[in-house]
C-alpha cells in the first residue's frame, strides 16, 4: 500500500494507521496486565490451597502489584509522549490511549459498508467478562473459599446411616451418593489401618516385656 506524503510520522500514524498502531500500544499494555495478573492469580490459588500464612499471601500481592506498577508507569511516560507535543498524542495515561483504541473499535465494528460483528462480539464478551471479575472480587473472599473447600471435602459423621436408610438416599443426587460412598470407604480403610497399627503396637510391646523380663521360653531357637 502507498500513503500520501505525511508531514510527520505522528500524521501518518494518526491518519492511515490510527486503528493499528493503537491497538499494537493497547494489547502491548494488556498483554503485560494480563501477565502479571495470571502470575498474581496462580499464587495466589497456590497459597489459598496450601493454607499459607496470610503475610506469604500478602507477599506475593504486593510483589505482583509492585511490577505491574512499574510496568504501567513505563508505558504512560510514553504514551504522555506521544509524539513530542501536547496535540500529537493519545492522551497522558492508558486509560486515554484505551479510550481512543475502544472507540475506534466501536466504529469500524458498526460501520454499515463493513461491519464486524466479531469485534464487536469481543467487545461485548470483554465487558461480560470484566464485570464477572470485579463482580468475584468484591463479594468472595477468602473465609467463603475455605468455608466452600471444607465442605465438599468433609465427610458427615452419619454417611454409614444414611446410605442405609432408603428414604435418605432417595432424597440425594447421585454424586452426593457417591460422595458418601466414598466416605464410608475412606472410613473402612481407616479403620482398618488402625487395627494394623493397633496390633503392631500390641507385638512390640509383648517383645519388649520379654526382653525386659530375660524369659525367652516362647522363642524357639533352631541351631
Amino acid at each position: 500500500r502507498v500513503y500520501e506524503p505525511a508531514v510527520s510520522v505522528w500524521d501518518l500514524i494518526h491518519r492511515d494507521c490510527d486503528l493499528a498502531w493503537s491497538a499494537v500500544n493497547s494489547h502491548y499494555i494488556l498483554g503485560i496486565i494480563g501477565f502479571t495478573g495470571m502470575l498474581w492469580l496462580r499464587a495466589y490459588v497456590m497459597l489459598l490451597a496450601a493454607s499459607a500464612s496470610k503475610s506469604l499471601v500478602n507477599a506475593a500481592s504486593t510483589g505482583t502489584a509492585a511490577a505491574t506498577c512499574l510496568m504501567v508507569s513505563i508505558v504512560n511516560r510514553g504514551v504522555e509522549s506521544g509524539g513530542g507535543t501536547s496535540v500529537d498524542r493519545y492522551g497522558n495515561t492508558i486509560l486515554d490511549l484505551f479510550t481512543h483504541y475502544a472507540a475506534l473499535l466501536l466504529k469500524v465494528a458498526t460501520d454499515e459498508a463493513s461491519p464486524g460483528p466479531l469485534q464487536l462480539s469481543a467487545m461485548v464478551l470483554e465487558i461480560a467478562s470484566l464485570c464477572f471479575m470485579f463482580h468475584v472480587l468484591i463479594t468472595e473472599s477468602d473465609a467463603k473459599f475455605e468455608e466452600q473447600l471444607t465442605d465438599e471435602h468433609s465427610c458427615p459423621v452419619d454417611a454409614y446411616d444414611v446410605l442405609r436408610d432408603d428414604n435418605e438416599v432417595s432424597k440425594l443426587t447421585k454424586i452426593e451418593v457417591e460422595k458418601l460412598k466414598t466416605c464410608v470407604d475412606l472410613g473402612e480403610e481407616e479403620d482398618k489401618r488402625q487395627r494394623i497399627r493397633e496390633w503392631v503396637l500390641d507385638e512390640e510391646d509383648e517383645r519388649e516385656e520379654v526382653d525386659d523380663s530375660g524369659d525367652y521360653s516362647s522363642v524357639n531357637v533352631s541351631a
